[in-house]
C-alpha cells in the first residue's frame, strides 16, 4: 500500500472528483459518512460529544460530520465549535456551515484570546465526552501561534474518554517536523484517516498523538492510486501474498536452497540456535552453521536438522570460511562478538568479494560501525538489520525521525544496500530510497532473541530464491506476524524469541 505526499493526496481527491463527476462538498460528505459509521459502530452510548473545527477543508469534514451526528443524538449531546484561527475560511467550510445554520444548529466561536473555562460545563463530566478534532487535518504548513499551542496543551491535560482526530491530528505536519511538537499537536485516541496511510504514523515521535489510526474508505480509483509513483509504501498481507511462491509437489530440498549463518561466541550460543531453527521454519532445503568449537555439542544436539561446522578457536569465530560456491545466502554477525580475530575474519571476508546475497546482524554491524573502511568492501544489495541503537552507532544521531529516515535512505543509497531498522513498524531502506514501513508486530517482541529469528528468517528467504528486497518485505512481515500470533496465547510481557519461532508455520498459512 501506498504511502503518498500531500500534493499526490490532493490530486487524488480531485482526480475522483473529476472522474465521478462529484463535487468536493459530496466528496466532504462521503469523508463525514465514513467518519460517523465508525463513531456510532464504535460508541454506541455517548453522553457529550465535542467537536472542534477549523475554517479549512478539514472543518468542512467536521461540520459535516457534526451535522449527521446532530442529528443522530441531538442537541443535547453534539457541541460545536469554530476556531477562528484564520481569516480565511476555505469554500467547503462556508457551505457546510451555511447547512449547520439552515438546521438551527447553535455553533460557538473561539476566538484568539478567549479564556479555556469556556469548556469548564463539559470539562467537569469529561470522562464521558468525546472530543471530536477536525481543525487542520493534513492542511497544516505554517507554526501555530501562541494563544492556540496553548488551547492545544489545555485540550490534552483535561483527558476526555476518547478523542477522535479527524484525517490527522491537529498540530502534526504531514511531511516535516516542527520542534517542541508535543507542546502543539492535539493528543488523539483515535485517529480516522481517509484512504492511505500518513507517513507520520510510522514515526517512534508521534506515537502518543497518533494514537491508533484507522484506514476509511472514500471510494479513490484503485487504477489511479496504482498509476502514482511512490517512494514509501506500508507492506500489507495482500503484498506480501503476491510474492509468496507456492512450493510445487515434486520439488525436493535441493529447490529450497542452501544457507550459512556464522556466528556466535562463548556465552552467546543460543543466538545461533534461534537463527538457525529460523532458517528451517522459513523453509529452507538445507542449512550449514559455523560456530565457535564451544558451541558444537549445543548445536548439534538442538538442531539435528543442520550441518555444524567449527571454527579453531574454543570461544570466538576467528575465520569465516570462504568457499562458498554451494551457499546460495549467508547471514553473520548473531551472537558472534568483536574480538579482534573476529573483526580480522569479518575484514578478510569481505576482501575476497564473495557474490553472494549476505544478511548482516547483530556484532557484524556493530563491527562495521568501529571500521566504516569496511563498509565499501561489501557487495551491492547487502542487507543490514540494526535495532535503533546499532544504526545509531552506523550512522550517527539525529534530532527527529524524519532526520532518522533521511540517514537510512542516505547510507542505503551511498553503499547501495538495504537497511532493515528494527522496531514498531520495521523500515526497511532500498538502495534507491524507498521505505518500506510492516503492518505487523507488538510490543512483546521487544525481547532478546527477536532480532536472531529475523536474520535467520530473511536469510532463508534469501537462499530460497527470494530476491534481497522480496526477503526483507516478506521476512519483517511474516516475522512480525508470528509474534502477533504467539500474543493470542499469552501476553505482550510473556512474549520469548522462541514463542515467536513456533509461530512462523501458522503465520505462512495465513498468507497462502
Amino acid at each position: 500500500m501506498k504511502i503518498l505526499s500531500l500534493n499526490q493526496i490532493k490530486k487524488a481527491d480531485q482526480y475522483c472528483i473529476d472522474n465521478e463527476d462529484i463535487s468536493s462538498i459530496e466528496l466532504m460528505e462521503r469523508s463525514a459518512r465514513v467518519c460517523f459509521d465508525w463513531i456510532i459502530h464504535h460508541y454506541r452510548k455517548i453522553k457529550k460529544i465535542i467537536i472542534l473545527v477549523g475554517k479549512g477543508k478539514n472543518g468542512g469534514d467536521g461540520l459535516a460530520l457534526a451535522r449527521m451526528l446532530y442529528h443522530e443524538y441531538g442537541n443535547a449531546v453534539v457541541t460545536i465549535y469554530i476556531l477562528n484561527i484564520s481569516n480565511h475560511s476555505s469554500s467547503e467550510f462556508l457551505i457546510n456551515k451555511n447547512k449547520i445554520l439552515k438546521y438551527g444548529i447553535e455553533l460557538k466561536i473561539i476566538n484568539e484570546g478567549d479564556n479555556f473555562p469556556f469548556l469548564v460545563d463539559e470539562i467537569e463530566n469529561k470522562n464521558s465526552i468525546i472530543l471530536i478534532d477536525a481543525i487542520f487535518g493534513i492542511g497544516l504548513n505554517r507554526p501555530i501561534k501562541k494563544y492556540w499551542r496553548a488551547f492545544f496543551h489545555y485540550i490534552n491535560e483535561n483527558k476526555f474518554t476518547s478523542v477522535i482526530s479527524i484525517d490527522l491530528p491537529s498540530g502534526l505536519f504531514i511531511e516535516k517536523n516542527q520542534k517542541n511538537f508535543e507542546e502543539i499537536i492535539i493528543k488523539a485516541t483515535h485517529t480516522l484517516t481517509f484512504q492511505v496511510p500518513k507517513l507520520p504514523f510510522f514515526l517512534p515521535n508521534y506515537s502518543n498523538y497518533v494514537g491508533n489510526w484507522h484506514l476509511l474508505n472514500i471510494g479513490w480509483k484503485e487504477t489511479y492510486i496504482n498509476s502514482i509513483s511512490a517512494k514509501n509504501f506500508y507492506i500489507d498481507e495482500v503484498y506480501v501474498r503476491s510474492i509468496y511462491k507456492k512450493r510445487k509437489k515434486f520439488s525436493h530440498k535441493g529447490n529450497y536452497g542452501h544457507g550459512l549463518i556464522v556466528g556466535g561466541s562463548y556465552g552467546m550460543i543460543g543466538s545461533m540456535v534461534l537463527s538457525a531453527k529460523a532458517c528451517f521454519r522459513i523453509g529452507i532445503g538445507k542449512l550449514s552453521v559455523y560456530i565457535p568449537r564451544c558451541g558444537y555439542n549445543i548445536l548439534q544436539t538442538l538442531i539435528p536438522e543442520a550441518i555444524i561446522k567449527t571454527d579453531i578457536k574454543n570461544k570466538c569465530i576467528s575465520h569465516i570460511p570462504h568457499h562458498l560456491s554451494a551457499v546460495n545466502a549467508i547471514g553473520i554477525g548473531m551472537g558472534m562478538g568483536k574480538d579482534p580475530m573476529t573483526v580480522y575474519a569479518l575484514e578478510s571476508f569481505f576482501l575476497r568479494k564473495k557474490k553472494i546475497p549476505i544478511v548482516l546482524d547483530a556484532d557484524a554491524i556493530n563491527i562495521l560501525s568501529n571500521r566504516l573502511e569496511i563498509m565499501d568492501l561489501i557487495p551491492e544489495n547487502t542487507i543490514l538489520t540494526p535495532h535503533p541503537k546499532e544504526f545509531h552507532r552506523l550512522c550517527g544521531s539525529w534530532e527527529n525521525d524524519y532526520q532518522k529516515l533521511d540517514l537510512l535512505k542516505k547510507f542505503s543509497n551511498k553503499y547501495k544496500i538495504y537497511l532493515v531498522l528494527k522496531g514498531a513498524h520495521t523500515v526497511i531502506s532500498t538502495p534507491n530510497g524507498s521505505l518500506y514501513f510492516n503492518s505487523t508486530g507488538n510490543p512483546g517482541m521487544a525481547t532478546a532473541g527477536s532480532g536472531d529469528v529475523l536474520s535467520g528468517i530473511i536469510t532463508g528467504l534469501l537462499a530460497q530464491g527470494y530476491s534481497e528486497k522480496k526477503s526483507c518485505i516478506m521476512g519483517v512481515y511474516l516475522h512480525g506476524l508470528a509474534g502477533d500470533m504467539a500474543l493470542t496465547e499469552g501476553n505482550e510481557e510473556s512474549i520469548m524469541a522462541k514463542d515467536i519461532l513456533n509461530y512462523i508455520g501458522k503465520s505462512y498459512q495465513k498468507i497462502k
